[in-house]
């Protein structure tokens, strides 16, 4: 059943009782929606998912890595710019347009007159389209032309200059060489574009496999000729400041690439294996390093336990989790929102991944003795506020951060655990003593990331379709505990380059000390004794809290089995 917008603001509680003379006498959807955005105490995205939902079309953050630059030209530049919209891609006849507004869906008669095209719409929050209407007619100015630029091509100039016999001492000359530089500048071009946060380059037998780490995953790219890869890697070296002749010993450095837009920064480190130099280049892209707290994935209930612990006035928060699973991101975003004038916040960090404005952010440099003990030791006599540890790895570390916790400052930072509970055992194990934990600790973060479904090709799928034992075992779980309910899959379509996922979001517990937890780390007992006292004084486990998305359709019975143990 489509509900009106009247209907569909109230029943989601978009507006409150003090608006409700707004709705009455105002008549038309539009005049509604436009004086809802205008007032600061109403999200749009909130309000544009549920409309979404209601008319059964996607919704979608859109950026570059939705946008297929060759419809651009299918809509002029101030007709898009005036409308508030965006062309993203084709399938078959049908056109993908992002909209801001779903009371403008008029114009759909008009772009289907002017693109000759079957016109499907996204919504998608006015900024997201802003920047990609900047993004895509930018892009259509400065297209390369010619065939000259096709990877087929830059293959074959690049073997070209190689040559059957193409030695190590010819790398430095090849690497200024422009093929090489082209296709180097390609290769991270695209890597951006496609919001991967790693490239590998991968010397094999005959060939390079050069591979993409996009929402958690690896995916295949390209495979250039073998001769190719000490060339690239050669070039890369030169760009990040690294030795080009030693190719036996592992080399850390970074490098810096310029878009037409932004600058991003890249932190590159090499190893030998039998087969040549493998390279891996870290993707800090400052444009997606700042995500606000309530755009993480926690659920109201963790999110208030959350937003009460970093508003504390001393005391230590950790949040725990493997490589990858978005610890970093968490802090900063947790560090930008208490982030005002009036507190002096300094981090520690191995490395620096992302300048925060109006934060002091200290690099670890071994070389000149700067190491987090060291650092530490400086930053208390820095009349600090809040301090961030990039990572409590030994008991110097953690004594230190107990230390400036005990005597009236907020520390926040991250351990390698699998639980949050198993933080506190991790501590007890380097030779924290227990009751320190109890006196300076005010909760530990357990979180990991999983893929979200693609809105755009989302799709129920049976139960009957799963037959491995992790699944079988998450999905009798699913029908004892919570009464069968539907689960979903992307089925993969050009939204999403058929990956059935579009973004990740989180899944998260938070261990707060309470009187029995205290008493049993005291005890030094184990994490499950923990966890189970934790529970019952009401935390939810990171796999409660997947299987709450799982159940809105926000992500599969594969990723939860991935991420987590069921």
């Amino acid at each position: 059943m489509i509900l009106s917008l009247k209907q569909l603001l109230i029943e989601n509680s978009f507006i409150k009782k003090e608006d409700f003379k707004l709705i009455s006498n105002t008549k038309k959807n539009k005049e509604i929606f436009q004086q809802l955005l205008e007032n600061d105490q109403y999200h749009d995205e909130d309000i544009l998912k549920a409309i979404a939902s209601n008319l059964k079309i996607p919704f979608d953050e859109v950026n570059e890595a939705t946008f297929d630059p060759k419809v651009i030209s299918l809509i002029p530049e101030n007709y898009a710019r005036e409308n508030i919209i965006v062309p993203l891609f084709k399938l078959g006849e049908t056109l993908f347009v992002a909209f801001d507004n779903p009371c403008s869906l008029n114009v759909i008669e008009e772009l289907e007159i002017i693109t000759k095209q079957v016109v499907s719409p996204v919504l998608s929050p006015k900024s997201s389209i802003n920047i990609l209407i900047n993004y895509g007619y930018s892009y259509q100015e400065q297209k390369i032309e010619g065939d000259s630029s096709t990877m087929s091509s830059l293959f074959e100039m690049g073997l070209q200059l190689v040559g059957d016999e193409g030695g190590e001492e010819e790398t430095t000359d090849l690497a200024h060489e422009a093929p090489i530089a082209k296709l180097v500048d390609t290769i991270i071009t695209q890597a951006i574009n496609e919001k991967a946060s790693d490239i590998h380059i991968e010397p094999e037998e005959n060939t390079v496999k050069i591979r993409f780490r996009v929402d958690g995953l690896l995916k295949d790219i390209m495979e250039p000729p073998k001769k190719l890869a000490s060339p690239v890697i050669s070039r890369l070296k030169i760009l990040s400041e690294l030795d080009i002749t030693e190719t036996r010993k592992p080399q850390d450095g970074r490098l810096t690439f310029s878009l037409k837009d932004r600058d991003v920064d890249f932190r590159v480190s090499t190893v030998r294996t039998i087969t040549g130099e493998k390279m891996v280049l870290r993707i800090l892209d400052k444009s997606d390093a700042f995500v606000q707290m309530d755009k993480l994935g926690f659920r109201e209930s963790e999110f208030n336990k959350l937003d009460s612990l970093i508003y504390s006035t001393s005391g230590i928060v950790v949040v725990c989790g493997p490589t990858g699973s978005g610890k970093t991101s968490t802090l900063y975003a947790a560090l930008s929102k208490i982030n005002t004038p009036e507190k002096n916040i300094i981090t520690i960090e191995d490395p620096v991944e992302f300048n925060l404005d109006g934060i002091n952010q200290i690099p670890v440099n071994p070389k000149i003795g700067v190491d987090f003990v060291t650092g530490l030791s400086a930053i208390v006599r820095q009349d600090p506020d809040v301090i961030m540890i990039g990572e409590i790895r030994d008991i110097e570390t953690a004594s230190i951060a107990i230390q400036a916790a005990l005597t009236g400052h907020l520390v926040f930072s991250t351990l390698h655990t699998r639980s949050a509970a198993g933080s506190v055992t991790r501590l007890i194990n380097m030779g924290v003593q227990p009751f320190l934990i109890n006196s300076s600790f005010l909760g530990v973060v357990g979180q990991r990331l999983v893929r979200n479904i693609c809105p755009n090709c989302k799709k129920e799928v049976k139960y009957e379709e799963y037959q491995g034992i992790k699944a079988k075992t998450l999905l009798k779980k699913l029908t004892e505990e919570y009464n069968a309910p539907k689960i979903f899959k992307g089925a993969g379509c050009k939204y999403c380059n058929d990956l059935g996922y579009k973004g990740r979001i989180g899944i998260f517990e938070i261990l707060t000390l309470d009187e029995d937890t205290r008493s049993l780390i005291i005890e030094k007992a184990s994490s499950e004794k923990i966890v189970n006292a934790a529970i019952k004084n009401g935390m939810t486990l990171m796999v409660d809290d997947g299987i709450e998305k799982l159940m809105e359709g926000l992500t599969t019975v594969e990723e939860l089995i991935r991420v987590i143990d069921v």
